[in-house]
């Protein structure tokens, strides 16, 4: 039979083929399950749950090296911080949301000096402890009103505008230019230095703290007034400067100004990374406005009543009214609801009448008194009398007390 062999072999290949088909599906079905745990394990990616941080500071103190002696007023005392903080105490601080006060002088000229954050910064804030830490890039730039500058020196007979020729106009028309020294790397922190000191928000963001930042060397020089947009202004001063000083100064002074041989142009190009001594920046907050923290009263003690009756003992003849004083006394910490005391006697050979009465709420540290009147009635001279009193409250303990009756001849 020819054709029975290929059949043979056909099926001889399925057969073969078949354990392959399983694994290559089983492998399929195994990535498929990896990749599905994979989608449940995997972390999420979005981001910690943010809430905002601001803290406003009403006082500042800043050093600036060799220049701390000069007579500077202070312009501007606060300062703030505001941006975002997540559950992981992770402080965001968007660098126009860093304010800085600033000193300087407004007459005749106005002219300022402050700090100034040149980057986004992050830092942490832990709230049990009050420890605040950001560390950031930073500059110190001083802003000068280039009219008043120009207008100033032209009535002391200097007239800058001859020495700039051409840029004159571009450099009186720029209103003000800002120059400094960025960036530099400064940490502000609750902690001390060795010009300052802070204070951790042990009550939060809104109570009293401080923070305080020092350095030695500033950063670069640097500029961020640009003419026609893309001038260094800054640049171009520093440029111009010997021969601004030395015009103006030499046409000021009778005889002109010997710089004994200064080079003032080596003193400008060495701008970069000039180190002005310890110098430090503390802005405080003394104002609280945080929110008192709700103290949550502890568990009250309960209760505790004291039942008293007098008297304890008496001769009684057959047929006498008899009256006894009871007292409740709570010596607990919390007041005792529903008072109430029952009085029960002998029902064999004696007819006592049965009475209750009702103490309401006791406070703690408070007592009530009642009078509890019955009478007696029986023919068993001679013999003694049990009466029982039982208090009971809706929220104490029951209490219990005696008291004895010897019942007289007639």
């Amino acid at each position: 039979m020819p054709g029975s062999g290929r059949e043979k072999r056909e099926k001889t290949v399925e057969l073969v083929r078949l354990p392959i088909q399983l694994r290559v599906f089983a492998a399929g079905l195994l990535l498929a399950v990896l990749a599905v745990l994979g989608l449940a394990v995997a972390p999420s990616r979005s981001d910690a749950a943010t809430k905002p941080f601001k803290i406003d500071f009403n006082q500042s103190r800043m050093q600036i090296g060799m220049l701390q002696e000069l007579p500077l007023d202070q312009l501007a005392s606060t300062a703030s911080i505001e941006g975002t903080i997540d559950d992981r105490g992770t402080v965001t601080i968007p660098k126009d949301n860093f304010k800085f006060p600033a000193v300087g002088i407004k007459e005749p000229v106005a002219l300022s000096a402050y700090m100034a954050i040149e980057d986004d910064a992050t830092g942490t804030f832990n709230e049990t402890t009050g420890e605040l830490v950001i560390p950031a890039k930073a500059g110190i730039w001083i802003s000068v009103n280039m009219a008043d500058l120009m207008g100033s020196l032209k009535g002391l007979g200097i007239d800058l505008g001859s020495q700039l020729g051409p840029l004159s106009g571009l450099i009186g028309g720029i209103g003000d230019l800002t120059c400094g020294f960025a960036p530099m790397d400064v940490t502000f922190t609750t902690g001390t230095n060795t010009l300052g000191a802070g204070a951790p928000f042990l009550k939060g963001t809104a109570g009293p703290g401080a923070i305080t930042a020092e350095w030695a060397k500033l950063g670069p020089f640097a500029g961020r007034t640009k003419i026609l947009g893309f001038l260094d202004a800054c640049q171009m001063v520093r440029d111009y400067a010997p021969t601004l000083l030395q015009g103006a100064l030499g046409g000021l002074l009778p005889g002109g100004l010997d710089l004994g041989g200064l080079d003032i142009a080596a003193l400008l190009a060495n701008l970069d990374n000039v180190n002005l001594g310890p110098s430090s920046i503390t802005l405080t907050r003394t104002v609280d406005e945080s929110v008192p923290i709700a103290i949550t009263p502890g568990p009250v003690g309960n209760p505790d009543l004291k039942l008293t009756v007098s008297p304890k003992h008496r001769r009684v003849k057959p047929g006498k009214r008899i009256r006894f004083t009871v007292k409740v006394r709570n010596t607990g910490e919390s007041e005792a609801t529903a008072t109430r005391v029952c009085m029960s006697g002998p029902g064999v050979g004696l007819l006592v009448r049965w009475r209750c009465g009702s103490f309401g709420a006791i406070p703690a540290g408070k007592s009530k008194t009642r009078k509890f009147r019955t009478r007696v009635y029986g023919k068993a001279p001679g013999r003694k009398a049990k009466f029982r009193f039982k208090l009971r409250s809706g929220n104490a303990q029951t209490r219990n007390a005696t008291s004895w009756l010897l019942i007289r001849k007639r």
